[in-house]
C-alpha cells in the first residue's frame, strides 16, 4: 500500500475527505421508515438447513418403510419348506474292527516301498517287511 503510516485514518488534508466534503447532504425522506419496513417484510429469510432437508428424509422414510412393508410381505408369501427328510445313520458291520485297519496300512507301506524303495533306509525296509 502506498499509505503513510505516519498520517492518521482521519487526516483533514486527505484528498477523499474533501471530495466527501462536497457532496451534498440528504436527510431521509418521509417515508424512509415505511419503505424500510415494507421492505423487511417482503424480504424472506432464509430456511436453516435442518427445514431444507426435510422434504428428502420423509421421502428417504417413505421409501424405506415402503421396501419393508414389500419384503415382509415377499417373506410371508414364502412358501412352507418341505419336511427335513431324516438322515439316516449307517453303522459300520461289527465284524469290521482295527485289526482290518491295520493290514490295510501294513499293505499301502509296502506298496510304497516297493513302488520308491530308494526313498526308505534298509532298517526300514526290513522292518516293513518283517512287521
Amino acid at each position: 500500500m502506498n499509505r503513510d503510516p505516519q498520517k492518521s485514518q482521519h487526516d483533514p488534508n486527505d484528498p477523499v475527505w474533501d471530495l466527501l466534503r462536497q457532496v451534498p447532504r440528504r436527510d431521509a425522506g418521509p417515508r424512509f421508515v415505511d419503505d424500510t419496513v415494507r421492505a423487511a417484510r417482503l424480504s424472506t429469510a432464509a430456511e436453516p438447513w435442518w427445514r431444507r432437508l426435510w422434504v428428502p428424509l420423509s421421502l428417504g422414510g417413505l421409501a424405506t418403510a415402503g421396501t419393508a412393508a414389500l419384503a415382509v410381505f415377499l417373506i410371508t408369501q414364502q412358501p412352507e419348506s418341505p419336511e427335513a427328510v431324516p438322515i439316516v445313520e449307517v453303522t459300520p458291520p461289527a465284524t469290521e474292527s482295527l485289526d482290518v485297519l491295520d493290514d490295510l496300512a501294513r499293505t499301502e507301506a509296502l506298496s510304497v516301498a516297493a513302488d520308491y524303495p530308494a526313498q526308505f533306509t534298509d532298517a526300514e525296509l526290513v522292518s516293513l517287511i518283517t512287521y
